[in-house]
């Protein structure tokens, strides 16, 4: 009996370890503000991405867009960052900006006609 016990301890410490070796193997971790967010006013609504991208040091990092959806009125589309951003009135979306270290974007919607103003994750 003792030696059917130490047997099951030894496959149930292997099927753990397999576990852990499973999880820490696995691709980089996603930010609980990766996905599509969307931003929406009476007359505007945009889609704010946020994904994981290779960056140019060889590892994941955060990069953001802004793709209008809906233009009913005079609708302002931006994606700031304190020190550069991207803004437009046209409904083409945004080209992706890296949102790695040293960056934390927000997208906005600005609907001139009503007046409203939505604001994205900040990343």
């Amino acid at each position: 009996m003792l030696s059917r016990r130490t047997s099951l301890r030894t496959a149930i410490a292997v099927l753990g370890a397999g576990a852990v070796l499973t999880l820490t193997m696995s691709t980089p971790a996603v930010a609980a503000s990766e996905g599509d967010h969307w931003l929406t006013t009476a007359n505007c609504t945009a889609d704010q991405k946020i994904e994981l991208q290779l960056y140019s040091d060889g590892l994941y990092h955060d990069f953001q867009a802004i793709d209008p959806t809906r233009t009913d009125g005079r609708c302002e589309f931006a994606l700031l960052d304190g020190r550069f951003g991207w803004d437009s009135y046209s409904g083409a979306q945004s080209p992706w900006y890296y949102d790695g270290p040293g960056h934390s974007y927000q997208a906005y919607v600005i609907d001139h006609t009503s007046g409203q103003v939505a604001y994205g994750v900040r990343n």
